[in-house]
């Protein structure tokens, strides 16, 4: 390389890194939109309403989330892709972010080519329950009853490509079920459908049947986590019920446009972990069986890497396609 060239070079990184301060600097100048590819009700509208409150404390701005539900995440997803990369717009993502591409073709963006990571908010068991009208009380009955009526049990989720529709093919690969898969555009929806009497089934987020199971209305058969969760203690996990392999947590972080400002990338960053950090977030975030967890936009950017290659892995062996 030319010292001419080099010169050049260091002059527009120079130039880069100081608009980037500066913007960082002046950030936000307005009120900031995080956008949530679900409907209300669901855990990604429940965090993000919990968090937009702190969020915006320590910004200085108002933060408004914004329900973007349909096509799987996709709309919303495609909405911030194309907004500006200034970072007064956010995307909540779920396992789906990383998942669409290994279901889907042609697709508009690349999660991990045309976003950045902001940082990861929170993790969250995911459980089987069943209409209280099922004659079934545990994993094996449930596993009996579907072979004894092979693709007349439909399993609900919040969407084509969420974890929750991944695991579910993944439980009827391992249990050798046939399961047919009822998407809906949210948890909120879907849990809707089973305590309707719409579909005997769900797969779903452990805190958002919590209530429905108190109430009476939806039975749990088993959860996802390592170990059983505090808002359905009596519910036995994978492991016990003699699935391990199919143990599994649902997650969501931030993300912003790729072209968004390192420093304005820091400096959200830097309020979210905060607010996670704050024991009232805590305690929220408990009572809805959900864990904070607070990384950084590098530790959550590897983290999507990681999550990518692992699901792009088991679309392949479960067969999973979007309908």
């Amino acid at each position: 390389m030319s010292t001419k060239l080099a010169r050049i070079l260091a002059v527009a990184l120079l130039v880069v890194a100081v608009n980037g301060a500066a913007q960082a600097q002046t950030f936000p100048t307005r009120p900031l939109r995080i956008i949530v590819p679900f409907p209300p009700g669901g855990a990604a509208d429940l965090t993000t309403r919990i968090l937009a409150e702190h969020l915006s404390k320590g910004l200085g701005q108002p933060v408004i989330p914004e329900n973007r539900p349909g096509g799987s995440t996709i709309i919303g997803t495609e909405h911030v892709a194309r907004s500006p990369a200034d970072g007064h717009t956010v995307l909540v993502v779920f396992p789906s972010f990383i998942v669409n591409p290994s279901v889907r073709s042609g697709l508009s963006y690349d999660p991990l080519r045309d976003f950045r990571a902001v940082g990861q908010t929170m993790a969250v068991p995911m459980a089987i329950a069943v209409n209280v009208s099922v004659p079934v009380k545990s994993l094996q009955e449930l596993i009996a009853l579907a072979r004894a009526k092979p693709g007349e049990i439909s399993y609900g989720t919040p969407g084509i490509a969420t974890t929750h529709h991944v695991m579910g093919e993944m439980l009827a690969l391992a249990a050798k079920i046939n399961l047919t898969h009822a998407p809906f555009q949210g948890g909120g929806p879907a849990l809707a459908a089973l305590t309707g009497g719409h579909i005997p089934m769900i797969y779903a987020n452990a805190s958002e049947i919590a209530p429905s199971v108190k109430g009476g209305k939806v039975r749990p058969i088993v959860v996802t986590s390592p170990e059983r969760t505090d808002v359905l203690p009596e519910v036995p996990t994978m492991r016990e019920a003699g699935y391990p392999e199919l143990e599994a947590t649902n997650w969501s972080g931030m993300v912003v446009p790729a072209a968004t400002p390192a420093a304005v990338v820091a400096r959200l960053n830097q309020e979210l972990v905060r607010a996670l950090r704050l024991a009232e977030v805590a305690e929220k975030f408990k009572g809805y069986g959900m864990t904070p967890l607070p990384t950084t936009p590098e530790q959550f950017g590897a983290f999507l890497q990681s999550e990518s290659a692992r699901y792009a892995k088991t679309v392949r062996e479960a067969g999973v396609k979007a309908e």
